[in-house]
Order: structure tokens, then sequence, then C-alpha cells
């Protein structure tokens, strides 16, 4: 019981905070952004809207330094995190969509802003995967949603709304702009170019977000 009132106290003196700040509801943020939710999940549908197969155990935090161990995970569809204070709970919640709030899992945050990048400002959840005084490695979530279909003979089915959930990875060098990368060695290595690097790309492969930390670790490393 103590914990559902510590995260809702979250939620409430956010959301308060907000309202002096002149945000706009729920869904305003103390840096006067509106975010909105996209859209509702459909009632039926294949693969998942979530980044995340299962709840995963993490931390909320705000900027009054309170914090709250929770299980949570990503709705893309709706652009919330969806959070429970046990595996098993049958209740699940989300806060006001607030930049205050952050979300740590163990390999990365989610946080809310507006970042300008390669393919224009974007405006909604990220997740950093790592962040130092020279790069920033961030990561946002993007769904494609078919629309469900009727069946059009009496020998098919209906189709139900079909949910593909898949990261965009962003690097910024020196608070620079975001640009859009693949998790590729060819790729990466037109951000960081030296000597050093090249020999790092040539013998470390890079295959998913724990490959690009540990390059970027170096990349700090050598360059301090």
């Amino acid at each position: 019981m103590k914990k559902i009132l510590f995260i809702l106290a979250i939620a409430a003196s956010s959301f308060a905070f907000a309202q002096q700040q002149g945000a706009y509801g729920a869904f305003g943020s103390d840096r006067g952004m509106v975010i909105f939710t996209k859209e509702k999940t459909p009632d039926t549908y294949t693969g998942s809207p979530f980044v995340e197969d299962e709840f995963v155990s993490g931390v909320i935090k705000d900027e009054q330094g309170r914090s709250q161990k929770a299980f949570m995970k990503y709705n893309a569809v709706e652009d919330v995190v969806v959070v429970k204070l046990e595996p098993l709970d049958q209740d699940s919640y989300t806060l006001p969509k607030l930049t205050k709030i952050t979300y740590e899992f163990p390999d990365y945050t989610y946080f809310i802003d507006n970042i300008k990048t390669d393919n224009g400002i974007k405006e909604s959840y990220f997740a950093r995967y790592y962040k130092s005084d020279k790069v920033d490695f961030i990561g946002i979530p993007s769904v494609d949603v078919t629309q469900p279909q009727k069946a059009r003979t009496g020998y098919e089915r209906d189709k139900p709304a079909d949910i593909d959930v898949e990261m965009t990875y962003y690097i910024s060098l020196n608070g620079g702009i975001y640009k859009e990368t693949r998790l590729k060695e060819k790729d990466l290595e037109d951000f960081f170019k030296s000597d050093r690097m090249e020999e790092y790309f040539d013998d470390n492969k890079i295959k998913d977000e724990k490959d690009v930390v540990k390059m970027l670790k170096y990349y700090d490393s050598q360059s301090s």
C-alpha cells in the first residue's frame, strides 16, 4: 500500500507542478511541451505494442530526488511507460508524461524531451543508452501499425491489426545535432574517425546496444 501511495504522490505532485507552470494537463510538461498519446492500442492484434517482452525491474525518478522501484515496459503505440509495483500485480499505472519523470531500466533510461536530428525535430519518449561530456547515444521507439482488414469472401477470416515496434538509433557528438545510425561498424566509423578507433572497429564487432556502449566508453577513454 505504501508503494502505491508513493508512486501516486509522484504523479500528483508532478501534475500540480505542471499546472502551476502553465502546462496543459496530464500530458503537458514542465518545459512547455505537450506530449499527446499517439493512439489507442487495438483491441485485438498480432505482434506487440511493447519494446520489452516482459515487465522489467527498474526505478522511477523525479527531479526532486524521489525514486520508486517498479516493474515497467514501454508501449510504443500509446507512447507511455506502463508500471506495475509487483510483477504479478493485476493493476498497472501510467504517470503524467512530464520531462521531470524518468524511467531507469537496467541498460537504458526512458525520458521525454524534444531534440534536433538530421531527420527533423523529434518530440517523444527516448531511450538513453549512454551519455558523457562528449557523446550521447539514444534510441527512438517507432511503431508500424497495420490496420485490421475485413474478410473479402466467406472463405477468408478477418485479419486483426498487426503491430511492429523497432528502435531507431541516434548519436550526438559534442552537443551537436543527433544523427541517425545503424548498429553497424561501417556506419559508426563515420562518427569516430581516428587511427585508434579504426583499430577498435577492426578488432571488435558491433551487434547490439551493449557493444555500442562499450565502444563509446573506449572512445571517451581515448579522447580524455
